[in-house]
């Protein structure tokens, strides 16, 4: 019997539903002794050269649809999260996080959000080609932004409403390549690789800088409850580097992805401690590209057809990664069966492997942590 393959009727494969939270019924005094358990496992883990560890991610559907234009709906559904996660296995804690759609730095240089019923929130692209951008690309101050003001507003309430008691992330700032098609005409945009590579680099310079500045600003707000490496990959407070979703790294060749993209990425990795890469999708021809990073800490990929119709193959990362030191945080949604074998294929001497799983069911998941974590023994 073949495995399932992708559900096309789910509006969000990795998620699964909770009970929202009101922030002064949540066990505060539970959840930090859960948390501290996770990061003390987490913190283990890193310091080894090779290794496996399991992250139980409890993913909001609503959370990352058009329920995180309500902050407050927002914060409670992902509590509800957080009670869920006190039910599983994990090395590293579920967190909260600032998500306010994927239009973040975009803000930045006049971006704005269309909201289409029951989805992300959308930016139109304000340039039909290079040539219509400004011979200055200026980002505003955050305070002239709707997009980037909201993004802070949500981090003090969030901070507010739980006392500052919980671990958070930053909110999704995207990898540069993916902020560009945000502001200029997708097509036009990758045509200028070959017609204007010149513009192309301003452009992806400019939104480097201001990932950084903004990144930056939320560290300071965030303080000492900042998890990281962020959004989609297993963090904690003894974390390091940015997580940078990339998607648009597929839309490259590997060579133009490595010529244009990589420095990007490792100025932002060098002021993060390190740069962790995901993209869906199948990436594994850009492996070599993205290992020239010379900061690349993690990347993230699917593994099982459950998680993602193009998924990877397990042994191009095994075989790229292993004694590179670089962490494989491995997304796999699935039965405990595919899971564990797919574990299997990438599993190998010299990796560093994170699995994040998605049972519902607590007892299946903590039958499957416990052999996973076996594969390293």
């Amino acid at each position: 019997m073949s495995a399932p393959g992708f559900d096309i009727t789910s509006k969000d494969a990795q998620a699964m539903p909770v009970e929202p939270a009101e922030p002064r019924a949540f066990d505060y005094a539970r959840f930090a002794d859960h948390a501290a358990a996770a990061e003390a496992r987490y913190a283990a883990f890193l310091a080894q050269r090779e290794g496996v560890a399991v992250w139980q991610r409890v993913r909001v559907a609503d959370v990352f649809r058009d329920g995180c234009r309500d902050m407050a709906a927002s914060l409670r559904w992902q509590l509800g999260g957080l009670m869920k996660s006190l039910d599983y296995a994990t090395d590293a804690p579920t967190y909260l996080e600032p998500w306010y759609g994927i239009g973040v730095t975009a803000g930045a240089f006049g971006g704005e959000y269309d909201w289409p019923e029951g989805q992300s929130p959308v930016v139109r692209p304000l340039y039909q080609s290079l040539a219509e951008m400004p011979a200055t690309l200026t980002p505003r101050p955050t305070g002239e932004s709707q997009i980037m003001s909201h993004a802070l507003k949500m981090i003090a309430y969030f901070l507010e409403e739980t006392g500052g008691r919980l671990p958070m992330s930053w909110s999704d700032l995207q990898n540069p390549i993916n902020v560009a098609t945000e502001l200029v005409e997708t097509s036009a945009f990758f045509a200028g690789f070959v017609e204007a590579p010149d513009e192309v680099r301003r452009l992806l310079a400019a939104i480097t800088d201001e990932v950084i500045r903004f990144t930056q600003e939320q560290s300071a707000l965030i303080g000492e409850r900042l998890v990281q490496p962020g959004h989609g990959f297993a963090s904690a407070r003894c974390g390091r580097g940015l997580g940078l979703s990339s998607d648009n790294l597929v839309m490259l060749s590997p060579r133009a992805y490595k010529a244009f993209c990589v420095e990007n990425d490792a100025k932002i990795g060098a002021a993060f401690g390190g740069t962790a890469t995901h993209s869906c999708g199948d990436w594994a021809r850009w492996l070599p590209a993205v290992k020239s990073n010379p900061e690349l800490f993690m990347v993230d990929a699917a593994f099982t057809p459950q998680t993602d119709p193009n998924c990877n193959d397990p042994a191009a990362f095994r075989e790229a990664f292993a004694g590179t030191g670089v962490i494989v945080h491995a997304r796999m949604v699935g039965p405990a069966d595919d899971v564990l074998a797919k574990a299997r294929e990438l599993w190998g001497p010299g990796m560093r492997l994170i699995v994040t799983t998605y049972k519902q069911d607590p007892a299946e998941q903590h039958r499957l942590y416990a052999a996973l974590r076996n594969l390293a023994e």
